[in-house]
């Protein structure tokens, strides 16, 4: 199993509406298609969001984030989020 976490800066008065565009669309697009294992936006601070994608492996999730990437591009180019990291790698622990 393989992870992508990433960390967005977002307005804090636009939060709320990104939280929602994201489960209306992003979330069931992955429940549709079934190319994640997990997806889980945290809200880690006031103007931060942080979304972790868990795939079975490398090459999917390779494409997950990818599609993310439009997706954001896409839907979200209205509001102000800005990607500020990402990261990757093997899930090495997790309560299965």
């Amino acid at each position: 199993m393989f992870a992508s976490i990433r960390t967005y800066r977002v307005n804090q008065d636009q939060r709320e509406e990104v939280i929602r565009r994201v489960d209306e669309g992003w979330a069931d697009e992955l429940r549709r298609q079934r190319y994640a294992l997990s997806y889980l936006v945290v809200a880690t601070g006031p103007g931060e969001l942080v979304s972790i994608t868990a795939c079975q492996d490398e090459k999917t999730l390779g494409m997950v984030v990818e599609k993310s990437a439009e997706w954001v591009g896409a839907h979200l180019m209205d509001l102000d989020v800005t990607l500020l990291e990402e990261r990757r790698g093997q899930v090495v622990s997790h309560l299965g």
